[in-house]
This record gives C-alpha cells, structure tokens and sequence, in this order.
C-alpha cells in the first residue's frame, strides 16, 4: 500500500510493532519488510500502552494524532488480503489528515 500511494504522489509513512512475544518469530518478515518494524520488549510494553491486538490498525493524521483505531475483527475490515477490505483501509489512511 505504501508503495502504490507513493507512486500516486502521496508520501504516508506506514511502520510495524511486533510484540514482545513474537521476537522469533518476525525475523524473515522484519527482513523483507520495506518500511520500519519495531520490536516491542516486555520492560518497553509498547503493546500495553496502546491497548491493542494483534493486526489492529492505528491511523495517525499529520499532526501526529491518532484519527482512526481499526481493531482486528472490528466493523471495519482489516484484511488487506481481501480487494474491498484493502481499499477501504487505504481509503481511510490517505483521508486522515
């Protein structure tokens, strides 16, 4: 999605923070990954702090505040696997201002 909002002249920073338990697991993902990927740690509690989920989305305006929460399974669908679902994210992530 980055790439072809980039290439449609939108410049969106997109990032990723893996939680603290799954540090084995993202290393082939954090590699190939072509946008930021944090590690969270268990002193950091990143994931705590947001109160979050796995594959949950948080949309930040330019401004740095949070515009939209997209939990997983929530009445937005967050599957970017599926076309509509995919569209309907990129729309709400190039309409947060």
């Amino acid at each position: 999605m980055q790439k072809e909002l980039k290439a449609a002249g939108r410049d969106i920073a997109f990032l990723a923070v893996n939680s603290a338990d799954s540090f084995t697991n993202q290393t082939e993902l954090a590699a190939s990954a072509e946008f930021p990927m944090f590690q969270d740690t268990d002193p950091v509690g990143a994931w705590k702090m947001h109160g979050g989920g796995k594959d949950d989305l948080y949309v930040y305006g330019s401004d740095g505040k949070l515009v939209r929460y997209l939990p997983y399974g929530g009445e937005v669908d967050t599957n970017l696997s599926d076309p509509v679902a995919y569209e309907g994210v990129k729309k709400i992530v190039v309409d947060a201002k």
